[in-house]
């Protein structure tokens, strides 16, 4: 078993070389006897498009049968579905198999047991210490279909006074089964592209963080005259935003625009992770608001949230949280529902409205391919050996070094091989500055690594 699919998040690795059959039922027992600790004995189990999802879903309920659960199918949904049926449903207990926005021979699980996302690292040892599964010659499986009750309470929640023209991509991921007919039923004229769920995402890579994935949203755009864009990952769960005018909007700057809304509703935290923008803690603050960074991951930013109560959090991935109103996980579907009730509420364009946020200069999140089993230890020779007179240190996760009104940020990625780096400068100056003392600490301390973004 290679023991490196479980994550600081979830358990993510090689549905081929990693994910083998004896693996899955193991971590599906394992999970089944978590969940019986729990004293429950039912759990939600949903996958997304990938090709490998099948198979790992029959190993799993192997698995999880022969721990003495239940598994309640709900098929191939958006992992937002899982998690509001976590919420809504008969138990507190899911599970989702998706890959989410890594290459298409990936995949994984993301977990929830209790009400409580569950990380990898914290089932590892209970699947490395399992003695001999009991085999079970029964299948205990339910089929259920949660999306029209998931549409009818956003509908219930969710009033628009203003249709609007939306184009939608799901990249051929799990949004494609839901995304359209939740936008159809409130109204909105609906353009959908790359619908179909196809695991071998024949038009682009799901992850709509990465501009070269945005360019037939664009396209569509324009040659529509549509008022907004969303683009969605594998499973749904994050969001890419574009404006009227084809513009990308980075995910801070969702993050400002939707925290406006909320803090205008109601006072309190907000939580966002340690690659987001300086402009967001201010704009919190402005509003009324309490502003929380927290380590990147869906994982630490949902258990924040839950600790501070937060009106709502998220990330530079795309991931967001709305706590207030919703139920506090990440959903990307009802997120881009929320930027549609805003814009039409203000009766203003979502570029008009982008403009209005304060601007930095930035770069976006960039890579750098590293070995997998060296990354975390660069990051910490990295932060012993550099070299910032004056700076000010972050190691909340990875090492964010502030120099009056800039920063940079090296962290190691926890579901790829890769470092993740950001920076930002109030002025296009001190933006180069930041990145070229940043890069002159690397290239001393790392000489033997190109600086080749991506």
């Amino acid at each position: 078993m290679n023991t490196n699919i479980f994550r600081a998040y979830d358990i993510r690795g090689n549905a081929e070389k990693d994910l083998d059959s004896s693996t899955i039922e193991k971590i599906g027992y394992a999970l089944g006897l978590k969940i019986k600790e729990n004293n429950s004995n039912a759990v939600y189990v949903g996958y997304d498009s990938r090709l490998s999802c099948e198979e790992i879903k029959s190993n799993l309920i192997t698995g999880i049968n022969a721990a003495g659960v239940k598994v309640l199918n709900l098929g191939l949904v958006p992992t937002p579905i899982v998690y509001y049926a976590t919420k809504v449903g008969d138990t507190s207990n899911g599970i989702m198999i998706t890959g989410s926005h890594n290459p298409k021979d990936d995949n994984g699980l993301k977990m929830v047991i209790n009400d409580n996302a569950v990380s990898g690292i914290e089932i590892k040892e209970s699947v490395e210490n399992l003695g001999e599964i009991p085999t079970s010659d029964i299948e205990i499986v339910e089929n259920l279909d949660l999306k029209k009750k998931y549409i009818e309470e956003v509908m219930n929640k969710v009033k628009i006074n203003k249709k609007l023209k939306v184009v939608l991509d799901a990249g051929n991921g799990a949004a494609g089964i839901l995304a359209e007919e939740m936008f159809t039923a409130l109204g909105h004229e609906v353009i959908s592209i790359n619908k179909e769920p196809d695991g071998n995402f024949p038009n682009h890579h799901p992850d709509p963080s990465k501009e070269k994935n945005l360019i037939e949203i664009k396209r569509e755009i324009d040659s529509t005259n549509a008022d907004i864009g969303f683009a969605f990952d594998g499973d749904g769960d994050r969001i890419g935003l574009i404006t009227n005018k084809g513009e990308s909007v980075i995910a801070d700057q969702i993050i400002m625009l939707m925290a406006e809304f909320y803090l205008d509703q109601v006072k309190g935290p907000i939580v966002f992770d340690v690659k987001c923008s300086n402009q967001l803690p201010l704009l919190i603050e402005k509003f009324g608001g309490e502003p929380v960074m927290e380590k990147t991951g869906h994982f630490n930013i949902k258990r924040r949230i839950r600790q501070t109560n937060a009106v709502m959090g998220g990330e530079m991935s795309g991931h967001i949280f709305i706590n207030h109103d919703w139920y506090g996980f990440d959903d990307a579907i009802f997120s881009a529902v929320i930027l549609t009730k805003i814009i039409t509420d203000l009766d203003v364009s979502i570029s008009e409205l982008v403009n209005k946020i304060p601007s930095t200069h930035s770069t976006p999140e960039l890579n750098l391919d590293v070995k997998d089993e060296e990354k975390f230890n660069m990051v910490e020779k990295f932060k012993s050996e550099m070299e910032f007179p004056n700076a000010d240190i972050n190691t909340i996760d990875g090492v964010r070094i502030s120099i009056n009104n800039s920063w940079a940020l090296m962290r190691a990625s926890n579901t790829s091989p890769k470092l993740v780096l950001r920076f930002e400068g109030d002025t296009e100056d001190n933006l180069n500055q930041i990145k070229n003392l940043f890069e002159n600490n690397f290239l001393k301390i790392f000489p033997n690594i190109k600086l080749d973004y991506h």
